[in-house]
């Protein structure tokens, strides 16, 4: 018989470098043994296998070197929803939330709309808006062939019938991609420079490196964004891109000064009081 409880305190001493030791733990627990809180409460000794205890130890011992809980678990949620997510792609962050709730709101109630998830990593951002949004048409693009992979597997369980994974670097711009025109363009692209990169907590360095970081000032992709796919976003249109600290204001100013129609812009904070979405729409009238 083990002492779940017990197993679970011991787990948490070996997890210091994680901000939250007890959810580490008790997720492993349950990832490996398929036990819940409530069997726990039921049967606070059950009798686990060798196997098992050791699998969880393993695991255990590999999230104390920092390797991400989200990773080991395979799958993590997103706007109600379950992702699958693995090395090699951008692990899903709750204030991304954001964009993905602000494109539902603008899309609701309209129907046969096209909205673009540039940067499309996982997909947990244009998926959740296609499952919430039958009625429209959404296309992911990426240019990292486990990005496409992952998405693709995500697209096929969340939303198979109005989403599309398209291989794409979008630094070639909308002209070179075949797509209808958009109502909707959203993006987190990489925006971390290699300064700020290099001082990020142990975590992120497992994480794929690609989508995270942005040689230079951390703008480039923005610029790409404004030039080469804002002009073509359909009149009454909306966009929303994430971005870092202290960032928000240039882009909305690169946007007004770039673009070759006429935006409105604004720059919003996310759940933690963090200034750091830029969103707004084309108009013919401010």
């Amino acid at each position: 018989m083990t002492d779940i409880k017990k197993l679970l305190k011991e787990a948490e001493k070996k997890l210091v470098t994680s901000d939250a030791p007890d959810v580490d733990a008790y997720e492993i627990f349950k990832f490996v043994t398929g036990l819940g809180r409530t069997d726990i409460l039921m049967n606070p000794c059950a009798e686990i296998s060798e196997k098992k205890l050791n699998e969880f130890s393993s695991l255990i011992e590999k999230r104390s070197t920092g390797y991400p809980l989200q990773y080991i678990l395979g799958e993590w949620d997103f706007y109600g929803f379950r992702f699958i997510v693995r090395e090699g792609v951008l692990i899903p962050r709750n204030e991304t939330e954001q964009i993905a709730d602000e494109a539902c709101r603008f899309l609701k109630g309209k129907k046969d709309k096209v909205v673009f998830d540039l940067c499309a990593g996982s997909g947990c951002i244009g998926l959740s808006v296609a499952a919430n949004n039958p009625d429209c048409k959404v296309y992911l693009a990426d240019i990292s062939v486990y990005a496409l992979e992952c998405s693709d597997r995500n697209r096929k369980i969340i939303a198979p019938d109005n989403a599309k994974i398209v291989p794409f670097n979008i630094f070639d711009g909308f002209e070179k991609s075949s797509l209808p025109r958009p109502d909707v363009i959203l993006c987190n692209p990489p925006y971390v420079t290699r300064e700020e990169f290099e001082t990020l907590q142990t975590e992120i360095f497992y994480e794929p490196e690609n989508a995270i970081v942005c040689e230079g000032d951390g703008l480039d992709f923005y610029r790409c964004l404004a030039e080469k796919w804002l002009p073509y976003l359909n009149d009454r249109g909306f966009f929303m891109f994430e971005s870092g600290e202290g960032q928000p204001e240039k882009i909305a100013e690169i946007i007004n000064n770039s673009a070759d129609s006429v935006f409105y812009t604004e720059c919003c904070d996310d759940i933690y009081g963090v200034c750091r979405f830029v969103k707004g729409g084309k108009t013919d009238v401010i």
